[in-house]
């Protein structure tokens, strides 16, 4: 190719979308670029490395890539626990400069221009900015499911298909899902084990022996209230849970491509007091705040009269 364009690869997890702001799409090394009108960056600065950034500004069109995953939703809800990566390549007459390589670092929608910009940095300007210290405070400052909070999402979802929408309303019911015993091991259906002659198999002691059948199921229900402050998943994406009753969720903002007989993940929330910490997750080992701190300064009102 003569003329110079640029090639802007977004990866996320395992998904990837590939865009170009040529007037065409652009075909390099097997990956098609989809030629975004409107694609644009500010100049990169490179001369204090501790800064460097560029922020890249799409139009709020659907973007999506090969396989139909949606670009924009990533950054609705600002929650997004895995990284999106940035490499931008010039390419000019055959010849492929790296530009930039980087991660989003904050997403910003202009709904008047119809516009998303994404702030990037370099790792170095990630590693050397200078960030807010955790704050001595009563409640704990993790956010649920992160890496501080240390509980795993997966371990507390559960299925559930949605039956109706209504703004941010979503109406669902829950999924059966298989019983576990008191140790956490699924519970199966125990049939008799026979021989050929149809007469009981015998153990050691002569008692009966059984073997695994179809999974016991069952249907739980979860109380008003269970879900609020905790993370509604679909596809790889979530979106705040702002309350709940028994059937419905109540959603922060829009979930993006969600329709009636999705089937998606909730997971409840946390309010961020240690009795929540312990008696609904058994997480307090884990509780990062200081319930205990005097409600005035000890210092002004008996050290100093």
């Amino acid at each position: 190719m003569d003329i110079r364009v640029e090639l802007y690869q977004f990866k996320h997890g395992e998904k990837a979308w590939y865009f170009t702001n040529h007037r065409k799409d652009v075909t390099h090394n097997g990956n098609t670029y989809k030629s975004v009108r409107g694609l644009d960056r500010d100049a990169i600065e490179d001369a204090d490395i501790d800064k460097c950034e560029i922020e890249v500004t799409f139009p709020q069109s659907t973007l999506r890539n090969e396989v139909g995953d949606s670009f924009t939703r990533i950054f609705l809800n600002k929650i997004y626990f895995e990284s999106v990566y940035l490499t931008v390549l010039e390419l000019e007459k055959n010849e492929t400069l790296v530009l930039f390589i980087g991660r989003v670092t904050q997403p910003k929608f202009d709904d008047n221009a119809d516009t998303l910009t994404l702030i990037c940095s370099t790792g170095e300007s990630y590693l050397n900015r200078t960030i807010l210290v955790r704050k001595f405070q009563k409640t704990c400052p993790n956010s649920i499911y992160d890496r501080w909070c240390g509980l795993k999402f997966e371990d507390w979802a559960f299925d559930v298909t949605v039956t109706a929408i209504n703004g941010l309303t979503i109406t669902f019911t829950v999924n059966p899902t298989q019983v576990k015993d008191e140790d956490g091991n699924l519970v199966f259906i125990q049939v008799p084990v026979l021989d050929e002659l149809g007469q009981p198999v015998l153990d050691v002691n002569g008692q009966q022996t059984y073997t695994d059948g179809d999974p016991v199921m069952e249907t739980k229900t979860y109380a008003a209230g269970y879900l609020n402050r905790g993370l509604f998943k679909k596809l790889g994406v979530y979106t705040f849970i702002a309350g709940n009753t028994e059937n419905s969720v109540s959603l922060y903002r829009q979930h993006v491509d969600l329709k009636v007989g999705d089937v998606i993940q909730l997971a409840p929330g946390c309010d961020q007091s240690l009795k929540t910490c312990h008696e609904k997750f058994n997480n307090a080992v884990r509780f990062a705040g200081h319930p205990y701190i005097p409600g005035e300064n000890p210092v002004m009102t008996q050290l100093i009269k």
